[in-house]
């Protein structure tokens, strides 16, 4: 990953550090590795800034699949946070851009540019990314045509693609790299665990488990506030800081690690945790 982690640098010099953000749609079929390029990245980029990363400062920016979790992030997230958007086709869709949610969460993109975040957006087709990403918005983009190896595109590219290529076809990259498979890791099998809660979690809901009889996530919030914050605190591996730990909230208290980070999320907006240092 010798190519993106350049590119990475120049977009931290020439864009984040002049106050905008970088929104870079990934596109892949099914099982070709998007999941991974995307935490790969993701760790680099916390490497990058000076942070040492670890499982949860990686997992802990995933955003899966909601656009409340999505607009949550962009509120919260700490300034320059790399935010990997799993299925971003269920936050913003182009097949959706007159839908009402949709077109806030397109109207928070457009608030939070000072926040100067990293946001990748992990699609399965071009034409499902919403149309001001493709014609403008969106300053580069990368696919994934064969496990592993990885094609990069310019505003310039992306602009002859949307003029003269159909959805199926794309101009010749800008940037041919690989990146590294991470079946076997720790960063995989946690992952994975997580991926396979939130998925069942959102299966509950889809199936109108709409009476479940637990604790909502503010409720859930304020319970752990009560009992005290400090139970729920950990300390980063990489720079001392106490920190909201999601998977300590799924553990002690037995819910999805879905529902987890969003009362992490709850806490860190409205808890002081440097006072746990």
């Amino acid at each position: 990953m010798k190519k993106i982690d350049r590119w990475m640098e120049l977009v931290y010099q020439n864009r984040i550090q002049k106050q905008f953000d970088q929104i870079t749609p990934i596109v892949a079929d099914e099982g070709k590795g998007k999941s991974t390029f995307m935490l790969e990245a993701t760790g680099r980029w916390q490497h990058m800034k000076g942070d040492q990363p670890t499982i949860d400062s990686v997992l802990d920016r995933i955003v899966w699949d909601d656009r409340t979790e999505f607009r949550t992030a962009l509120a919260d997230y700490p300034r320059r946070s790399a935010i990997p958007v799993m299925d971003a086709a269920h936050v913003l869709y182009n097949r959706e851009q007159m839908d009402p949610e949709q077109i806030e969460t397109e109207k928070g993109l457009l608030d939070v540019r000072t926040q100067e975040f990293f946001i990748l957006l992990g699609y399965q087709d071009w034409g499902d990314i919403p149309r001001t990403l493709r014609k403008r918005r969106a300053k580069n983009a990368f696919r994934i045509p064969t496990r592993g190896k990885i094609y990069g595109y310019s505003r310039a590219s992306l602009d002859e693609k949307y003029n003269n290529y159909s959805e199926g076809e794309w101009p010749e990259p800008d940037l041919v790299d690989t990146f590294p498979r991470l079946d076997g890791t720790d960063l995989w099998t946690e992952f994975k665990h997580r991926d396979r809660e939130h998925k069942k979690d959102r299966l509950r809901v889809d199936d109108g488990d709409s009476a479940d009889p637990e604790l909502t996530a503010r409720e859930l919030a304020e319970e752990i506030r009560a009992e005290g914050v400090d139970r729920v605190v950990s300390i980063h591996g990489g720079h001392n800081k106490p920190y909201i730990k999601a998977s300590l909230i799924e553990a002690d208290y037995g819910v999805s690690a879905r529902k987890a980070q969003k009362v992490k999320d709850l806490l860190q907006r409205e808890v002081d945790v440097e006072q746990y240092a």
